[in-house]
C-alpha cells in the first residue's frame, strides 16, 4: 500500500465528505429531539420538578467546550479507533460493534451512582453511536449525536449526566430516584432514557435511508474499508 493511500485510509473518518455537513446538523437535531422528549416525559410523569431558570454565560461557555471535546474524544477512541481495529481483526462488523458497546457501558460503571441498568443504557448508547459511525464511516454523525445528547441533558435542561451534577439553565429537583428516571446518574440511567435511545437509533436509520438511499449492507459484512 502506498504511503499516501495508507494515510488517507487512516484519516478518512475525520475527513469531510458530501454528507458530513448534513450529518452534523441532523445528528444535533436527532438527539436534541430525543432529550426534549425525555424532559417532557419526565415532567409528565412527575419524575422532575423545575425549581429555577437562569442563564450563566460563563458556565454555558465552559460546558459547551468541555462537552464538545469530551464527546469528540470518546467518538475518536471508541468508534474511529477501537471499533475500526476490531472490525479489521474480527472481520465482522456486528461483533466488533457489540464488543465496543459492551465495553463502552462497562467503563461508565466507575461513575458516581452507576448501576447495572445505567451500564446497559450506556451500552445501548454505544450501539447508537457505533451504528452512526458504521453507516457513515465518519466521525461527524456520532459526534453530533453524542454532543447534543449530553449538552441538552446537562447544561441546558439541568439533568445529571452520567453521574455528574451540572448547573443547567433549568434547575431541576429530582423527585424520583428509581430505575424509571435514573436518579442522580441522569436519565440515561433509567428506563425513560433507554426508551429514547431506541428512538435515536430509529431516526439514525431513517436518516441514512433518506440521505444515502439505503442502509449499507456492510454493517454485517467483513470487508469494512473506510471510504
Amino acid at each position: 500500500m502506498k504511503k499516501e493511500n495508507k494515510w488517507k485510509m487512516l484519516l478518512s473518518p475525520v475527513i469531510f465528505d458530501r454528507y458530513s455537513k448534513s450529518d452534523i446538523f441532523v445528528g444535533l437535531g436527532i438527539t436534541t429531539f430525543a432529550m426534549a422528549g425525555i424532559f417532557i416525559t419526565s415532567l409528565f410523569f412527575g419524575l422532575i420538578e423545575i425549581t429555577n431558570v437562569g442563564f450563566d454565560a460563563r458556565m454555558i461557555g465552559y460546558y459547551t467546550g468541555l462537552i464538545f471535546l469530551s464527546a469528540g474524544y470518546e467518538e475518536l477512541i471508541f468508534r474511529c479507533i477501537l471499533l475500526t481495529i476490531l472490525i479489521k481483526v474480527l472481520k465482522k462488523s456486528w461483533i466488533a460493534l457489540l464488543i465496543t458497546s459492551i465495553y463502552f457501558g462497562y467503563v461508565h460503571l466507575d461513575n458516581d451512582y452507576a448501576t447495572v441498568l445505567s451500564a446497559v443504557s450506556n451500552g445501548i448508547g454505544g450501539i447508537m453511536y457505533g451504528l452512526a459511525f458504521l453507516f457513515t464511516r465518519k466521525i461527524w454523525l456520532p459526534w453530533a449525536l453524542h454532543f447534543a445528547w449530553n449538552y441538552l441533558q446537562a447544561p441546558i435542561l439541568g439533568f445529571p449526566v452520567s453521574g455528574f451534577e451540572v448547573q443547567g439553565i433549568i434547575s431541576l429537583k429530582l423527585l424520583d430516584h428509581s430505575w424509571l428516571s435514573g436518579g442522580f446518574y441522569g436519565p440515561e440511567g433509567g428506563i425513560v432514557g433507554i426508551s429514547f435511545r431506541f428512538v435515536v437509533i430509529g431516526l439514525v436509520v431513517f436518516w441514512i435511508k433518506k440521505s444515502r438511499g439505503k442502509v449499507k449492507k456492510k454493517i454485517i459484512e467483513q470487508d469494512y474499508i473506510p471510504a
